[in-house]
């Protein structure tokens, strides 16, 4: 069943309006009369479930299910540990975290409590194995959304004294000794030598820079702080609710916790899908295949954007068509279940100009005309949906680790990974290909990447070829193409994974920065890029770290571009010295004019080409288009810039095709074959028309993508 709905505060409403729990009875009749099935409840009610310390009261949750499920509509229920109820908070100040300043946070919010306070984690149980117990078999009850939005707010990484005690025995378990790791950190430099654990610090704010090997397992134990609390969660609801599902929603690229590891022991993956200030379709439609990814299995939008949102930059409104496009945009990527954020604009608290699919005087909005839309056209579509997935035959590699490596030391400082997305590169050799025509994309607020390490997806994105984004120690043998777009951190365990993709056949690209450090983010000692030298034939001569006004070209070699012409690349060039690698491209402009910049070494029927520059999706755009035929490698179809096409493959062969029409103009594709849209029935012969925002979802016997 395709899971579709909207995530409901019955309990706010009661306490805002006068009419009370007799506003719920039409809720639920709007949902269920929008088609909806399902609905997410409870993830910040901790005060309401437990008013004071061990006393719980479900009874206005279990009125609210009661009313939900006779309407039709299943519950989600979040476990409500991102808001601790201000008795515990009261009781325990110090359950706030503290910055690397070193101020302690205020309480009165969400999300200010430390993963590593034993109190905290003693009632966060407490409240879970209760709520647990109560709903086991509860009639309408599904499955469980552990806390909110882990790390939101700057909250995955605490310096308070619960923090130092735990990382310095965390420490000790990772090194065993303190010997092992002043050789991992390389404490020499500067005179850090420890003696005892209890003389490690937490890496809060210092007057010069941290050690990097220090700062990087300072984010790894943060990052493993919250997946332990994550998955204490996870146990008790596996113990007491064997029969429901448990899933968290992440929040696509963020940088500071490492979702592979977090995600770990849930059924699939959740994220909440807001369409953030200057994101391109082609941004979300990476996030999604990025969320997939993760467990490499379909997983849901936990909350998606309904109308406009409260804390971007300028915070527009949603054209029309906006809703619908990105719910199909989600399904077309592997989604099974999309649930609104939210149902009815707040009347108080901190989020009241955040849309909901009604606005604050309880009228209808354009979000909820398409929610209804969509609602019968899942009549028809939804049982078409079951057991497919999207498939590739291209996976990109996405590394937490080497992002965390790149925030410490980036180099320049442009390229940090943690600048939050609202940042804009304005160097125009990362900007997206056709600036003026994605400026005519639906809310694009200017066309840009945020994060370099996506030109690869970019690129592929625009061309319409399926992928995958993984983690590097994924299994790759299922894959003909692996991008490792910025592995700057090479684990012995992803130099090996590499190694045997590439020895079975296997065609792997590399990214500028492949192999600085090792994983105690450390140089090696070897030139770059490190273990991965022998299977690039080429080495890093130096590099150049570009100012945003100073660029440099590349000139391809005929036979990989037979146009001749130059691609534009900045912020970062990597000057290669082939050892026995034939060389794809080279720079044209400065005192390395001349030498390598992209090279190709074969291994039998595998290959490896090393990218050592920046030039964003263009770059990847004149790389692709010699080698993924010679992969045979094609696009889904044939499209115009701005219609995006994605697809959804079944055991039986059947293909779903999406069709999605980004521009806010009329686009006409042109069809090798007719074509029936299984939204409305209709038959195209040579030409499918779209309107502006537009989706056509069409079924296709099955192609080797």
């Amino acid at each position: 069943m395709f899971r579709f709905g909207c995530d409901y505060y019955p309990e706010q409403w009661s306490q805002w309006l006068a009419e009370g729990e007799a506003r719920w009875e039409e809720d639920a009749r709007l949902m269920a009369e929008a088609g909806f099935n399902t609905v997410r409840l409870a993830e910040f009610a901790w005060a309401l479930l437990e008013p004071e310390p061990d006393r719980f009261d479900f009874t206005w949750l279990d009125r609210a299910i009661h009313l939900l499920h006779s309407h039709g509509l299943d519950v989600v229920l979040g476990t409500p540990t991102p808001a601790p109820p201000p008795w515990l908070l009261a009781a325990h100040p110090d359950i706030t975290q503290v910055t690397a300043a070193g101020r302690r946070l205020a309480p009165g919010t969400r999300r200010e409590a430390c993963a590593n306070h034993p109190v905290y984690q003693e009632r966060s149980q407490a409240v879970v194995t209760a709520m647990a117990r109560h709903y086991a078999e509860t009639p309408g009850v599904i499955g469980w959304q552990t806390d909110n939005e882990f790390g939101c707010h700057d909250s995955a990484r605490c310096y308070c004294p619960h923090c130092q005690a735990t990382f310095r025995r965390w420490l000790e378990e990772r090194y065993g000794d303190l010997d092992a790791l002043n050789r991992a950190w390389g404490t020499s430099f500067w005179g850090e030598i420890y003696r005892t654990w209890d003389e490690i610090p937490v890496p809060a704010l210092s007057a010069a820079e941290r050690n990097p090997g220090h700062l990087l397992d300072f984010y790894r134990f943060s990052s493993w702080s919250w997946q332990r609390f994550h998955q204490a969660q996870i146990e008790t609801l596996r113990r007491l609710c064997p029969g429901h599902f448990v899933t968290h929603n992440l929040m696509g690229f963020f940088p500071e916790l490492n979702y592979y590891e977090l995600s770990r022991g849930l059924d699939f993956v959740a994220w909440d899908n807001y369409h953030y200030h200057g994101a391109t379709p082609g941004m979300v439609a990476a996030t999604h295949i990025h969320m997939r990814g993760i467990l490499e299995r379909n997983f849901w939008v936990m909350e998606q954007q309904a109308g406009q949102i409260n804390w971007s930059v300028t915070n527009p409104a949603t054209p029309p068509n906006f809703v619908r496009l990105k719910t199909y945009q989600a399904m077309g990527h592997g989604a099974d279940g999309v649930l609104y954020f939210r149902w009815r604009q707040a009347l108080a608290g901190s989020e009241q100009y955040h849309s909901g699919l009604l606005d604050h005087a309880g009228r209808p909005t354009q979000g909820l005309e398409e929610a209804r839309q969509i609602g019968q056209e899942l009549q028809r579509l939804a049982p078409l949906l079951e057991g497919t997935e999207p498939t590739a035959r291209i996976a990109i590699l996405l590394d937490y680790e080497s992002r965390w490596a790149l925030q410490i030391q980036p180099h320049n400082q442009l390229l940090r990974t943690d600048h939050p997305p609202d940042f804009r590169l304005e160097n125009p050799a990362l900007a997206v290909d056709r600036e003026d025509e994605l400026e005519d994309q639906f809310l694009t607020g200017g066309a840009f990447e945020a994060w370099p390490f996506l030109a690869p997806a970019i690129a592929l994105w625009e061309a319409n070829v399926p992928m995958a984004i993984v983690s590097p120690e994924a299994d790759l043998s299922r894959y003909d193409l692996v991008c490792a777009p910025f592995l700057n951190l090479v684990r012995p365990a992803v130099a090996e994974n590499l190694a045997a993709f590439v020895e079975g056949g296997g065609a792997l690209i590399l990214g500028p920065r492949t192999g600085v450090k090792d994983s105690a983010n450390r140089l090696f000692s070897q030139p770059q890029p490190g273990p991965l030298a022998a299977l690039t034939g080429a080495t890093v001569a130096f590099f150049d770290s570009l100012e945003p006004d100073r660029r440099n070209e590349l000139r391809w070699e005929p036979h990989v571009n037979r146009m001749g012409r130059e691609t534009a690349v900045g912020l970062w060039a990597e000057v290669l010295e082939p050892a026995g690698a034939e060389v794809l491209a080279s720079y044209t402009q400065g005192w390395y004019a001349g030498r390598a910049a992209v090279t190709r070494q074969e291994h039998g029927p595998g290959q490896v080409i090393y990218v050592g520059c920046m030039g964003g999706p263009r770059l990847y755009h004149t790389l692709f288009e010699w080698l993924l035929p010679a992969l045979d490698i094609r696009p889904l179809l044939i499209s115009v810039p701005g219609v995006e096409i994605c697809a959804r493959t079944g055991p039986d062969g059947r293909r779903l095709i999406f069709v999605l029409n980004h521009t806010r103009h009329p686009q006409i594709l042109a069809l090798s074959a007719p074509k029936v849209d299984l939204l409305t029935g209709q038959h195209f012969t040579q030409n499918l028309p779209l309107q502006p925002g537009d989706v056509r979802v069409l079924q296709v016997a099955a192609e080797r993508a």
